[in-house]
């Protein structure tokens, strides 16, 4: 759901694109804007599909060997009402950070008496981009390790077993669309940048 407060911001962005303008960092800080006053939506977000989705179009995009990502889904359905924007630029950023640590990332989902257990593990602690903290805040109660392994976090999201569930979005949405959250986070990370 588009933010109308920043509509004449992406308005601007778009004519600026369509004149050749490089507009991914801007409409990156956008995004996370977007994601950090999302409202709750009226739908939720079925959490293992959402992030099975993202993960596997991540793999697609970046330019990292293979195995670099694994994503461990929970054994049950965990439908949450938390903003896909919110979800997505969460986990993106993350996995921005561990690309730029060139290490290997890992995000697990689990139940917990009545959430959602977000863990998300690796990459370098002082290559994390600084807005990861404010958008994990954002999800819900979070806690981060300290020390001198791979960065890690884990973050609480309520369940909302009673709201109707959103449609995951399609791998290719993700993919193909030069605009899509994965393209814009992780830019100049994909595959397509090294051409």
């Amino acid at each position: 759901m588009l933010m109308p407060v920043f509509g004449p911001t992406r308005a601007a962005l778009a004519a600026a694109a369509a004149r050749g303008a490089d507009i991914l960092p801007s409409l990156r800080l956008v995004l996370t804007a977007e994601a950090l006053t999302a409202p709750p939506p009226s739908r939720a977000l079925e959490l293992n599909a959402e992030l099975d989705v993202l993960c596997a179009a991540v793999r697609e995009l970046a330019d990292c060997r293979a195995g670099w990502l694994y994503f461990c889904p929970a054994y049950a359905s965990l439908p949450a009402a938390v903003p896909r924007a919110l979800l997505q630029g969460t986990v993106l950023t993350f996995l921005r950070g561990v690309l730029r640590s060139e290490r290997r990332a890992a995000v697990r989902l689990a139940a917990q008496q009545g959430a959602a257990v977000l863990a998300l593990q690796g990459g370098d602690p002082a290559r994390m981009p600084g807005d990861l903290p404010a958008l994990l805040h954002r999800c819900g109660a979070y806690v981060t390790a300290t020390g001198s392994g791979p960065w890690a976090a884990a973050v609480r999201l309520p369940l909302s077993p009673t709201l109707p569930l959103r449609e995951p979005p399609a791998p290719a949405d993700l993919v193909l669309d030069r605009y899509s959250a994965a393209k814009v986070y992780l830019d100049g990370l994909c595959v397509e940048d090294e051409e």
